[in-house]
């Protein structure tokens, strides 16, 4: 390089740009010891590989270290009965936690979750009750317009100081059971099922509802009644989202779906769910829960019931190719199946079911694949009761050997409640994710 007066000069030397990972570690660990709290410094550990390893270079004492590890998954334990300002997010696999506040103030009680989304249902000024949609990690809010129902009690009377909680929590059980959502919700884009009281007959609905609807419902699907002498655990319904779609199973155990993407989304018949042959019949016509597992996307029902000793828990595959051209059974397209492609399945309060995958080739991983983990209320407890065990937490069933059984490591014997009336304690799974 010449300069003006026909000397050289020395080109500085090239600046090489890196990305975030790229940053020095000293730097990382800097930062890192800013944060104080344990959300901030798992989404800073969740990053990528090199702040990870920064942040437990950071950490000299092992104790110190193994409080900061909350590997998923996680559950979420809110502090009292209705609604509540704070919650207990728990690493099931280390039964490590922090407290948590829903972002934007206010109470809520949750009713569902999707990866690392909750659901919370909350009353309005107006008396109002509908959901939310919560990201713990990144504190991410999406409410949803549709009302659900209304509160018969102004909330922000004082005397609900006085058994308020109480009328509060019976209020949320009537009017939202269950609800189901699509992944990574935005406010202009998610999808939103929930399981209520049917105002007519009295039975249970399913309400369906999308960010371009903002002003309702755009479709509301009757799941019946309990028969007379029916099972009282049949009462806590189903929904499941998969694929841009919502499955359903009504109370006569009729499995149907809704196209969220179509123009006018309404129910259309998929099929009757049945016994699979040798199927125990006390667990078939106990409570169901809904569940896609598998890379093809596989529908399965999880039949759970404590009724007849040694029958607890199985699952079915849904198979449509069982069936003739004609539409005819040539064979019950409802199997039972003792291997879930790598997968496991996490079942929460409310009927709350999510696929996850499992890595069976990591020895030391907590998630096992062909597994069943479910949590305190109602399977365990219930569960428990039956073996007069006073112990909630979690529990695992190998679905290759029929065996029930506490998880590995620290994790499963945490408290929540160990009744399982209106005044239990909900809780419900997620996958902590960035998303």
């Amino acid at each position: 390089m010449t300069s003006d007066d026909g000397g050289e000069t020395v080109s500085p030397p090239a600046v090489h740009v890196g990305g975030w990972a790229a940053l020095p570690v000293d730097l990382l660990v800097c930062v890192c010891r800013r944060l104080s709290a344990v959300p901030e410094r798992v989404c800073f550990r969740a990053a990528c590989r090199s702040w990870k390893a920064a942040a437990a270079d950071m950490i000299e004492d092992q104790d110190q270290r193994a409080a900061v590890r909350m590997p998923p998954p996680w559950v979420v334990i809110p502090h009292g009965a209705g609604c509540c300002r704070s919650f207990t997010l728990l690493s099931v696999p280390t039964n490590q936690a922090f407290s948590w506040s829903p972002p934007g103030g206010g109470r809520l009680r949750c009713v569902g979750a999707s990866g690392g989304w909750i659901a919370g249902a909350h009353i309005d000024g107006d008396r109002g009750i509908r959901v939310s949609l919560l990201n713990p990690l990144t504190g991410a809010r999406v409410d949803v317009p549709a009302t659900v129902g209304w509160a018969s009690f102004n909330p922000a009377d004082p005397q609900m100081c006085y058994g308020g909680r109480q009328k509060e929590e019976i209020s949320m059980c009537k009017t939202v059971h269950k609800v189901a959502f699509s992944p990574n919700p935005t406010e202009h884009d998610f999808a939103l099922a929930v399981v209520t009281r049917a105002r007519v007959t009295g039975g249970k609905a399913v309400g369906f509802t999308r960010a371009s609807c903002r002003r309702g419902w755009c479709a509301i699907a009757d799941l019946g009644t309990r028969e007379p002498g029916g099972d009282y655990k049949r009462d806590d319904l189903d929904v499941a989202y998969h694929g841009g779609k919502f499955y359903y199973m009504t109370m006569s155990a009729e499995v149907w779906v809704v196209d969220m993407a179509a123009p006018r989304p309404s129910p259309a018949p998929l099929a009757r769910f049945a016994a699979a042959p040798g199927a125990p019949p006390g667990l078939v016509y106990g409570r169901h829960h809904l569940a896609f597992t598998g890379d093809d996307g596989a529908l399965h029902v999880v039949c759970s019931s404590i009724r007849r000793p040694g029958e607890y828990m199985l699952v079915q595959r849904y198979d449509p190719s069982c069936c003739a051209e004609d539409g005819s059974a040539a064979s019950p397209p409802w199997m039972q199946v003792t291997s879930l492609r790598g997968h496991a399945l996490l079942i929460g309060d409310r009927n709350q079911t999510m696929s996850v995958r499992a890595d069976g080739g990591d020895e030391e991983a907590w998630l096992r694949p062909d597994s069943v983990y479910f949590t305190n209320i109602p399977l365990c407890t219930l569960f428990v009761e039956s073996r007069r065990c006073s112990e909630g937490g979690a529990w695992v069933l190998d679905l290759a050997s029929g065996d029930i059984r506490r998880p590995p490591g620290e994790g499963g014997n945490y408290r929540a409640m160990r009744g399982w009336s209106l005044q239990c304690y909900k809780c419900v799974w997620i996958m902590p994710s960035m998303r």
